[in-house]
């Protein structure tokens, strides 16, 4: 009777230790927020969850260097912007200095001041035209200026090129008419065109990166994340089993020395 009493006692000792390290283990999830911590645990949900995150450390890299594209994009715009805008201004200055020429009494002070105003607009354009640089990258050229993966195997890039010609913009002068920069306005048009163009796309595509990198993230969360509602729900369960487990071993206890009592 009394081996019998001890047997009881060692099963309802090892269903506790069980139920507490069932229990810890749980509370260890609950606190983490992960289904598993390495391989041995789940291992076909941690390969996945693995090569998850291998394709959203990608992802994010692809959104690094598009950020980076961006500069030379954003640039080549605000160059473009600013040689129309200064173009426009010498164009004005063109056609007022030839119907002033063509004035059989001219007025000298005028045109020298037209063409002052027209030299110094041409040199802030020429110079738009050879410094605007990123990265040590002339961002005017007709050179590839930067090309950007726009996923991690690198099966599609972008290429951000430019296929306007600026270099007519040097032989400006006023007394070549409103014709020469009329012509050098539709280049600088064109250029700002294109720049806001490949602008556009690299926005596009950090956007869309951004999508996919959330849309993989909320899949990895389902993958590895706990169900905090059912492992809450397994806590509580397995917390009650371990007070039905204690109360069972002090009345074991009990009845043994109860037993124990008869042969004293």
């Amino acid at each position: 009777m009394i081996g019998g009493v001890n047997t009881s006692t060692s099963r309802l000792a090892s269903a506790y230790n069980i139920g507490s390290e069932q229990l810890n283990a749980t509370l260890t999830r609950i606190a983490t927020g992960k289904k598993f911590q390495n391989a041995a645990e789940d291992i076909l949900g941690f390969l996945k969850s693995s090569n998850l995150k291998v394709d959203i450390s990608g992802y994010q890299q692809v959104k690094q260097d598009l950020t980076e594209a961006k500069t030379f994009t954003a640039a080549a715009v605000q160059a473009g912007s600013d040689m129309y805008e200064k173009l426009t201004e010498m164009k004005d200055l063109a056609s007022k200095y030839a119907v002033e020429d063509a004035k059989a009494v001219k007025d000298q002070d005028k045109l020298d001041q037209w063409t002052a105003e027209f030299d110094a607009l041409q040199a802030e354009v020429q110079s738009i035209v050879d410094n605007s640089m990123v990265d040590g990258k002339q961002v005017t050229g007709t050179d590839e200026i930067t090309s950007v993966a726009l996923d991690p195997d690198a099966t599609n890039s972008l290429s951000v090129t430019f296929t306007t010609d600026l270099s007519g913009i040097s032989a400006l002068a006023i007394t070549g008419g409103a014709a020469g920069v009329t012509t050098e306005m539709g280049n600088a048009l064109s250029y700002l065109t294109e720049a806001k163009k490949f602008d556009n796309i690299v926005d596009q595509q950090v956007r869309m990166t951004d999508t996919i990198i959330a849309s993989k993230q909320a899949v990895e969360q389902l993958v590895s994340g706990i169900d905090e509602a059912e492992e809450m729900s397994k806590a509580i369960d397995q917390q009650v089993r371990q007070q039905a487990a204690i109360s069972m071993l002090a009345q074991a206890n009990q009845s043994r020395q109860s037993v124990m009592q008869l042969y004293m």
